[in-house]
C-alpha cells in the first residue's frame, strides 16, 4: 500500500520582483518518516521554499499539501501541522528562554498542563533548563537555535522543516539534535531539513534534492548520488597562504579545483600516483601545505559536479 505524503509540492513558482530570482518549477514530496534533504549555496532557494512550505510566503504559482490540507486555502489548518525553524530566529529579547516557548505553544492551543510537560521536557533535553528564566536577550546564537527548536518541537507537528538546525550548535547540541531527528522520524514525523552540512546530510537523510539558482538539478538517495561519482578521487590541501592554482589543472587526470578559504579541493581521476603529481603541482605552484587529505567523494563532490561551482562561500563555515 502506497504511503500518502506528509507533504507535497507542485509547481511551486516565486520570483523576487526587484530582482527576477526566485524558485521555479520546484516538485518535492516527502512521506512520514522520512527525512529529507535540501542541499544548495546560499540564494538557491532552500530558505525561500520553506517559508512557502510553512504559509509565511505565498508562491506566485503552484500548490502544496500538508497532511492533505491545501497550503494555500487551508493555511490556518496546514500551520497546525507544521514545526519550523529558521536559520535566523528571532525572539522576545526581554522575556525569558520560557515565556517565548510558552507563547509559541499557546499560539497552537496546547493545553497548560501539555505545553508545561512538552516545555519541561525539551528543556532538559537541549540542556537550555539551566537557563530557562533568563532573558533570551542574554543567549548566545547557539542558545536562541536550540530555544527556536524547542518552540518548533513542543506542540508536536506532522511535519517539521528545519532550516539549516545544526549552525552554531556546539558538538554535544548536534549530537543531541541528530538523535531527536531519528526518533522523531521513527514515529512517522516528515522532516524537511535544508542544511549545507554534509556529513549531516549525508547521516541523516533518506532523499537529497541538489537546489541551484531556484531549481531543483538532481534528487536522490545520498548513497545513489555519491555513487554516480565512482572513479573519482577528492583530495584536500590546506595551504599556509592562497596560491595560484591554475597550474594544477594541468595535471593528468586533475578534473576540477574548488578553493574552499585556506583548502584547495582537488577533483581527480583514481589513479596509481595522482595524489604524488597533484602535491608536487600545488608546490610547483608555489603552495606551501600545512595538511593532505585524500576522502571518498562527498555530496558537496556531486554538486561541484553537475553545476560546477562550491556548495558553501569561502567565507560560510564548514
Amino acid at each position: 500500500m502506497q504511503r500518502v505524503p506528509a507533504l507535497e509540492a507542485k509547481d511551486i513558482t516565486l520570483r523576487y520582483k526587484s530582482s527576477g530570482r526566485g524558485i521555479e518549477g520546484l516538485n518535492i514530496s516527502v512521506n512520514p518518516g522520512e527525512v529529507f534533504g535540501l542541499v544548495g549555496p546560499n540564494g538557491s532557494g532552500k530558505s525561500t521554499l520553506l517559508r512557502v512550505l510553512s504559509t509565511v510566503v505565498e508562491p506566485d504559482s503552484g500548490e502544496f499539501r500538508v497532511g492533505g490540507a491545501d497550503g494555500l486555502r487551508e493555511k490556518r489548518k496546514v500551520r497546525t501541522k507544521l514545526g519550523l525553524m529558521v536559520d535566523r530566529p528571532t525572539h522576545y529579547g526581554d522575556l525569558s528562554g520560557w515565556a517565548n516557548a510558552y507563547f509559541f505553544a499557546s499560539l497552537y492551543g496546547m493545553e497548560e498542563k501539555k505545553t508545561e510537560g512538552a516545555l519541561t521536557e525539551l528543556f532538559e533535553y537541549f540542556d537550555l533548563a539551566p537557563y530557562r528564566d533568563d532573558r533570551v536577550k542574554t543567549y548566545s546564537y547557539g542558545m536562541g537555535k536550540k530555544l527556536a527548536l524547542i518552540e518548533a518541537l513542543a506542540h508536536g507537528p506532522d511535519v517539521l522543516l528545519l532550516d539549516e538546525p545544526s549552525l552554531g550548535l556546539d558538538y554535544t547540541s548536534q549530537l543531541a539534535l541528530q538523535r531527536k531527528i531519528r526518533d522523531l522520524a521513527s514515529s512517522s514525523v516528515a522532516i524537511v531539513l535544508a542544511s549545507n552540512q554534509v556529513d549531516e546530510v549525508e547521516s541523516l537523510c533518506d532523499r537529497v534534492a541538489f537546489l541551484h539558482d531556484g531549481r531543483i538539478v538532481a534528487e536522490g538517495t545520498p548513497e545513489d548520488l555519491i555513487s554516480s561519482l565512482k572513479g573519482v578521487r577528492r583530495i584536500v590541501a590546506t595551504l599556509r597562504n592562497p596560491v595560484e592554482y591554475r597550474p594544477v589543472e594541468g595535471v593528468a587526470g586533475v578534473d576540477r579545483i574548488v578553493p574552499e578559504g585556506r583548502d584547495l579541493v582537488v577533483h581527480c581521476e583514481d589513479r596509481p600516483g595522482i595524489v604524488a603529481d597533484v602535491v608536487a603541482g600545488i608546490v610547483r605552484a608555489g603552495g606551501d601545505i600545512t595538511d593532505l587529505a585524500v576522502r571518498r567523494p562527498s555530496l558537496e563532490d556531486v554538486f561541484v559536479k553537475l553545476t560546477g561551482e562550491a556548495l558553501r562561500d569561502e567565507d560560510q563555515p564548514a
